[in-house]
């Protein structure tokens, strides 16, 4: 396998360059290995040089862009591919995820080459117009630093043993491409529908707000306006969000909170959704970012499919709906991270609650904590213990349990938290030992591995406050990433068997995989993605099981 370098220019006309759908292809540049450099001007095929591509070790910078328009506009798929992008923000250890004016091609020419790059003639480019000398060289330079850049990266590579990371990273590329040009439907008919109803709700919560302050003569989106409102009435808010509002029982702010989320709902979401379906494909197409937190999890604009309100509005989902013939296939790990918990930090108790069937982990905290049989563990009891095993390896103390007991409708007092907590410890030591080293080894290195290898760096704390951030994401991070790690393992592996069926991969959210496919394919998709699933976390998890949750429905089910 050769080692090519790939870059392509698209035609920004009306600010388009960056739709792959309504852009075109002005020039491909392959820096071959014997040194010469192609350039394709307004290719119309790429039929000669297809092998090629798909055969070979394609490096580039943010190949993520160049792979989608090859695949889209010519049906050339990259299946090995080197991102210097990815690359770059696996070796500082998650600290470039997100951030600007560091990951930039012409950020890495300086840092690798030393080189000042101009990027001035890169708006310039126009399909079916000739290049200028000067655009000839442009194409030619965004190439020829890749090489020195690919082989110093290596060796930091290397240095610092990211090799499998690496491998991991570079074999979900193509799949988040099939992700992005996959898209998700949205039914335009449900969405009105739902529309309609939450509009409803908001003026119903209106007017009865209206009632409750005896008056219509307040903005009820004004934070100031209403926290005197609510003072005036001797309910002692500091301000209007959800939170503070959250510590206070009284029918006006149970109102008030169903107008705040209607109101949500509508501005952020029903609102601005239809904004975001592409009219040529008539599906959204979102922007996912491979490494958009410093954990290796995706993050998604444009819009954030990984954030809607299914929580508050469990209808919700409804909108994202199958076209008819098809079914949608959601698939995602059963209690994932408290399976990592469990394997990293090797508690016997833990591990045995996943291998035995009596009870689930859930239920044996519960009767640990509350000490009672498990037979005699209350649904209250449960609920308790399913908010401390979520929320322990986050840091969570007495004011956190409490709070998010309190949005379940349970409450307790700080001193039965305390006890709560210090229950669960007691129970499972072998937790409380891993949770403890961990953050101590975060803090005395300001950086961890997970069980992948994946290394995650801090940033040097200038206060105890920042050392006790650093203390709490020692505990969560390598449980996060190490989730992450798999559903990308995963994901690589499931577009090589299903992408060339013509499934759809629509969206993922955490440990979460999308996938849209004809009825007639259904049994054979959910198998292969049950499949791969289970097989990339039983790569980690060694002690007990890994499973992976099939639905298959017409609509996005949770």
């Amino acid at each position: 396998m050769s080692l090519l370098y790939l870059d392509i220019e698209t035609d920004n006309t009306n600010g388009a360059g960056l739709d792959v759908f309504s852009s075109k292809v002005v020039t491909i540049q392959i820096l071959l290995p014997s040194g010469k450099t192609i350039i394709l001007k307004d290719p119309k095929s790429l039929d000669n040089v297809k092998p090629l591509l798909e055969n070979n070790l394609i490096i580039g910078h943010n190949l993520k862009f160049d792979s989608k328009f090859l695949k889209y506009h010519f049906g050339v798929t990259l299946y090995n591919v080197y991102d210097t992008y990815l690359a770059e923000i696996i070796l500082s250890g998650g600290l470039y995820a997100g951030k600007q004016g560091v990951t930039g091609l012409s950020d890495l020419v300086f840092r690798y080459c030393g080189q000042q790059m101009s990027k001035q003639e890169q708006r310039g480019f126009r399909y079916g117009v000739p290049l200028t000398p000067e655009q000839k060289q442009y194409a030619a330079n965004d190439l020829k630093y890749l090489p020195e850049i690919f082989k110093k990266q290596q060796a930091k590579i290397k240095l610092l043993g990211l090799e499998n990371v690496i491998n991991t990273e570079m074999k979900a590329l193509p799949a988040i491409v099939w992700l992005e040009l996959s898209g998700i439907y949205v039914d335009r008919e449900r969405l009105n529908e739902l529309q309609k109803e939450i509009d409803t709700r908001r003026r119903e919560a209106e007017q009865s707000l209206y009632e409750m302050f005896g008056t219509s003569k307040i903005n009820l989106n004004s934070t100031q306006q209403l926290t005197k409102e609510l003072n005036r009435l001797g309910i002692p808010v500091k301000n209007t969000k959800s939170e503070e509002l959250s510590k206070f029982n009284h029918p006006i702010i149970k109102t008030l909170t169903e107008y705040k989320e209607a109101e949500k709902l509508l501005n952020t979401f029903v609102g601005k959704l239809p904004t975001f379906i592409n009219k040529k494909t008539g599906r959204i197409h979102a922007d996912f970012f491979q490494l958009g937190a410093k954990s290796g999890r995706l993050s998604c604009t444009k819009p954030n499919l990984q954030q809607q309100p299914s929580k508050t509005f469990p209808e919700w989902r409804t909108i994202f709906k199958a076209p008819p013939g098809n079914k949608i296939i959601t698939a995602d790990y059963s209690q994932i991270e408290l399976r990592i918990l469990a394997q990293v930090s090797q508690d016997k108790e833990y591990i045995q609650a996943y291998n035995k069937k009596e009870a689930d982990l859930h239920t044996l905290t519960a009767s640990k904590i509350f000490h009672k049989p498990i037979t005699e563990v209350n649904k209250k009891d449960r609920s308790v213990a399913k908010t401390v095993n979520f929320g322990i390896a986050y840091g969570m103390w007495t004011f956190g349990l409490q709070k998010n007991l309190q949005s379940a409708g349970i409450e307790i007092t700080e001193n039965e938290a305390e006890s709560i907590i210090k229950g669960f410890y007691e129970a499972y030591p072998g937790v409380a030992k891993y949770l403890r080293d961990i953050s101590t080894e975060g803090l005395k290195n300001i950086e961890i591995r997970n069980k992948a290898g994946r290394l995650i760096k801090f940033e040097k704390p200038e206060d105890e406050k920042a050392q006790k951030r650093i203390k709490r994401e020692s505990k969560n991070r390598p449980i996060q990433s190490l989730c992450a790690d798999m559903i990308k393992i995963a994901m690589g592996n499931i577009f090589l068997k299903l992408e060339p069926e013509g499934v759809k991969f629509i969206n993922t959210v955490h440990d979460e995989l999308v996938f849209e496919c004809a009825e007639d394919q259904v049994e054979e998709v959910r198998e292969i993605v049950k499949t791969e699933m289970e097989k990339a976390g039983e790569l980690f998890l060694t002690d007990l099981p890994c499973i992976a949750e099939i639905k298959v429905s017409d609509i996005w089910e949770k």
